[in-house]
């Protein structure tokens, strides 16, 4: 006995340090900084400085939708720990990674005790939770509060009848990370209770209905309190509900069927052949599973895969919308079978899971998507930072030139230097403002004349500064008056 809870100590803290390597390693390498996280960043230090509670949190980039704030206040230790510097919330989403990689193991062990071990391995490593772990953005949240709250569920007989409280309460925070969790958690609540109505037990329906609902009382609330609305006022009845799709013919809902198969399975991994296999391995099984065991295959794979019926109606169909999907079709993997068909299809699935994962692992640890990463954008907007301090410098702007950032306007430099109380112009202000910031790998002959908005009024004005970023190619740009 004590030479096996030694060998489980050890296992779970090898499995522990593995899970903390791989969701802290190298963030401020490889996190994603675009102006989705600096507005979010801003509005936090905002919330923070005037000591402010709002409802009010992310707001989509058309600016039709506002999600709940929610977030916001789970990473703001982090942030205010961290001075909130780029990588302050990121840090937060990796610590909640964590949490949510330890939630999983314990279902793992509480649904199938023999698959721990599997289970474990690929939790370690597997490809979105890895993701969401690393990157701090409104909808990757709904990861950790659907395994909070599968945890409760598997633990609910211990717990007692007010477990399905919490149950209830945790699914109904993931509507105020993204709208599209109702997909998931609305059938799945649904399937569970109806056999407790069969059996005449209403005190845990009573208790989840409560507690699904009262998340979503909140937006009713505000909106009632702040005609007409941000929430259900402006996204359900203000005529702007995007990307539904207009004209849906037959051949557009197959296409959209289609898209929204591939998407969903490249939510679980990315190598091509091996999403395929993974995908023809899932069929197999929901078929076979349907004839041993119809109640529990539709309890757990109809919430697992509503969203891709769901998004035939859209016109744009994201990774993010599947993430609510996660923890379902993984306990839905561990559940013991009897039938070997079945047994050999779910270990296969989650064999092709982990090998996927293993070939997705180091470009998630190293490789960053947005340029420059998150440490060279720092160092950038600091060089910014002192440099109008040190020259006390008004009227300045800054823009990001000939180079492979996406964002000439350079929105996230904008929105993170003036949150450091340090001044700067519109990006609708350049042809207004005498000095101008430039991030750039290119030269000063290159920048001149560069043809944008940004740097038509100052290709004729002294270059008063270069700064070079250490151990890299970019470089910031000082034009001005003198």
């Amino acid at each position: 006995m004590i030479k096996f809870q030694k060998k489980t100590v050890v296992l779970f803290v090898s499995f522990l340090l593995v899970v903390v390597f791989t969701r802290f390693y190298n963030l401020a390498g490889t996190a994603r900084f675009t102006q989705d996280e600096s507005s979010d960043l801003a509005r936090m230090n905002e919330y923070y400085q005037n000591k402010q509670i709002s409802l009010v949190g992310p707001i989509s980039s058309d600016r039709s939708k506002v999600f709940s704030s929610l977030g916001y206040y789970m990473l703001m230790p982090f942030t205010v720990a961290f001075n909130f510097t780029p990588v302050s919330p990121v840090y937060g989403m990796a610590f909640l990674g964590t949490l949510t990689a330890v939630f999983m193991l314990f279902i793992a062990r509480s649904v199938n005790k023999r698959k721990t071990i599997l289970a474990g391995t690929l939790i370690m490593i597997w490809f979105p939770l890895v993701l969401v772990s690393r990157w701090a953005w409104n909808p990757h949240f709904v990861i950790f509060w659907a395994s909070f709250a599968l945890l409760i569920y598997q633990y609910r007989a211990r717990i007692g009848s007010w477990a399905y409280l919490l149950i209830g309460l945790f699914f109904g925070f993931m509507f105020h990370h993204h709208y599209v969790a109702l997909l998931t958690t609305a059938p799945f609540l649904l399937f569970i209770s109806i056999p407790l109505l069969k059996k005449k037990e209403f005190k845990p329906v009573i208790l989840l209905a409560l507690g699904y609902l009262l998340p979503h009382l909140i937006f009713l609330l505000f909106d009632l309190k702040n005609p007409p609305g941000l929430f259900f006022g402006r996204y359900l009845t203000g005529g702007n509900t995007p990307h539904i799709e207009t004209e849906l013919t037959l051949l557009a809902a197959w296409n959209n069927l289609a898209r929204n198969i591939s998407v969903y399975l490249g939510a679980f991994i990315e190598n091509s052949f091996l999403k395929t296999l993974f995908g023809f391995s899932m069929l197999s099984l929901i078929i076979l599973e349907l004839k041993k065991n119809f109640y529990r295959t539709i309890t757990w794979v109809i919430p697992s895969t509503a969203i891709i019926f769901g998004g035939i109606f859209l016109d744009d169909f994201q990774i993010r919308y599947i993430f609510s999907s996660t923890a379902f079709v993984f306990v839905w993997l561990l559940f013991s079978r009897k039938e070997k068909r079945s047994k050999f299809l779910a270990n296969f699935c989650i064999l092709v899971l982990i090998l996927g994962s293993l070939l997705s692992i180091k470009s998630q640890l190293t490789f960053s998507e947005v340029t420059p990463n998150m440490g060279i954008f720092t160092k950038a907007s600091q060089i910014i930072i002192d440099t109008v301090a040190e020259h006390k410098l008004n009227n300045s702007n800054v823009a990001a030139l000939s180079s492979s950032d996406d964002a000439p306007l350079a929105e996230r430099y904008r929105d993170y230097v003036r949150m450091k109380h340090t001044g700067l112009r519109a990006e609708s202000e350049y042809d207004v403002s005498e000095h101008l910031f430039v991030i750039s790998t290119a030269n000063d002959e290159i920048l001149r004349a560069d043809k944008s908005y940004a740097m038509v009024a100052f290709k004729d004005k002294v270059l008063r500064g270069v700064f070079d970023i250490e151990d890299t190619e970019w470089k910031v740009f000082w034009y001005g008056t003198k």
